[in-house]
């Protein structure tokens, strides 16, 4: 049978049609598992003062000096995630000691940092208050019982 195309025009098809199946194959393939597992960085001492204590300062100065503008609502927003994430890193990885206090204060920081954010993304001081307020009970029980002074 003759082809209507020239024999480059075929080659080239072909080469195009091989590297189409090379691409193909390469982008079927499962990518090597990795650990589902956190991999923590810093102690707790280091999480609260690059973390907690920065972001839970913010948050607590609100009433204080509330946002002004859009730049500093947006920085409380950051500063309330902030909070909140760090209560689940002090959860993992070994940080946790092996109490109810850690654990309930931990989450209690978390709370606070997802009521602070709610707040911040209204504008609304008064909440971000309350999200203060809830934080300074868990940290006076945590430190009361696990800070080495």
């Amino acid at each position: 049978m003759v082809s209507a195309f020239p024999k480059a025009a075929r080659a080239a098809a072909a080469g195009f049609a091989a590297a189409a199946l090379l691409f193909a194959a390469a982008q079927t393939e499962e990518p090597a598992p990795r650990s589902a597992v956190p991999k923590p960085v810093g102690d707790v001492t280091e999480i609260m003062k690059a973390m907690t204590v920065p972001a839970s300062n913010a948050i607590w100065s609100v009433g204080r000096n509330p946002p002004a503008d859009a730049k500093t609502w947006e920085a409380l927003r950051n500063n309330a995630v902030l909070l909140g994430e760090s209560g689940n890193l002090l959860l993992i990885g070994g940080r946790a000691k092996d109490d109810e206090i850690w654990r309930e204060t931990s989450l209690t920081m978390v709370e606070a940092g997802a009521l602070a954010l709610k707040a911040a993304k209204a504008e609304n001081p008064d909440g971000v208050n309350d999200a203060g307020n809830l934080m300074v009970d868990a940290c006076e029980t945590c430190h009361e019982r696990h800070w080495r002074r």
